[in-house]
């Protein structure tokens, strides 16, 4: 009889596989991000969700033609990379403004409707509050954007990727589609669709090849989600590069280039 935890994971790895193949289609034009965005909501609440039940769960290993149920539908998700989403994560979001000149929202304040309305400065109101603005001025890319990016900081991921697809069907600048599109590959990633990210990010840099944001998720996806470290290495090199790096992400590029390096 299959455990508790066999039944998640292979679950998981189901939905995982879904969300992906969806995000490809997305980015290949195949389906129209209108038609996949509650689809693809749905699929990543579900992930959330079947994450928070395998958390609760005790370890154990069923085995499976050698292989545990586990490891089968984790492999490519090991102790570094986890760690590694969570370093890289806050480490390039302490300085995405300061390496990221082009990028656009934040917290900056943002014109709410028709010249003449009032602003409105993201920093000081809620996310209720701010959706309700979005909801009010649904076509105000600007707004969107700050608050998909304040979702994106708090790791509400499900709740951001409404917002950064929104905003992507909905004439973006080339500011707007090369951050959303980087920040939708990093999501992907987090969520451990490696290749669905690792398409994104390539197309925010056909967008804006100098999107350092985008350069340095690169580096670690193709690191730490290909596992392709030959790949990965000037990829690694061109994100230490980057000006204005805070010492704690320059640190991590370096340990993670050294690996690379050292990888047979």
């Amino acid at each position: 009889m299959t455990s508790d935890r066999g039944r998640l994971s292979e679950r998981r790895a189901l939905v995982a596989r879904d969300v992906e193949e969806l995000a490809v289609q997305v980015s290949a034009g195949e389906i129209t991000v209108e038609d996949s965005a509650d689809l693809l909501t749905a699929y990543q609440r579900e992930l959330e969700t079947l994450d928070a039940a395998l958390a609760k769960l005790p370890k154990e290993s069923v085995s499976k033609g050698g292989e545990t149920v586990e490891a089968s539908v984790a492999k490519g998700r090991s102790p570094r990379q986890v760690l590694a989403v969570a370093i890289v994560l806050i480490a390039v979001l302490t300085v995405a403004i300061a390496i990221a000149g082009r990028n656009v929202g934040g917290d900056e304040p943002v014109a709410a409707s028709a010249p003449g309305a009032l602003t409105v400065d993201p920093a000081t109101v809620t996310n209720e509050q701010l959706e309700a603005v979005v909801a009010a001025n649904p076509d105000l890319n600007a707004m969107r954007m700050a608050l998909a990016d304040r979702y994106f900081r708090a790791k509400d991921y499900g709740s951001a990727i409404d917002h950064y697809l929104y905003i992507l069907d909905n004439a973006p600048s080339g500011a707007e589609e090369t951050k959303a599109l980087a920040r939708m590959g990093w999501i992907a990633y987090s969520s451990g669709l490696a290749e669905a990210g690792h398409s994104f990010v390539l197309q925010s840099l056909s967008v804006d090849p100098e999107n350092a944001e985008a350069k340095i998720f690169l580096g670690f996806i193709t690191m730490y989600g290909l596992e392709d470290p030959e790949a990965a290495i000037p990829q690694l090199e061109a994100a230490l590069a980057l000006p204005d790096l805070p010492d704690s992400l320059v640190s991590e590029l370096e340990k993670t280039l050294a690996e690379a390096r050292s990888t047979p």
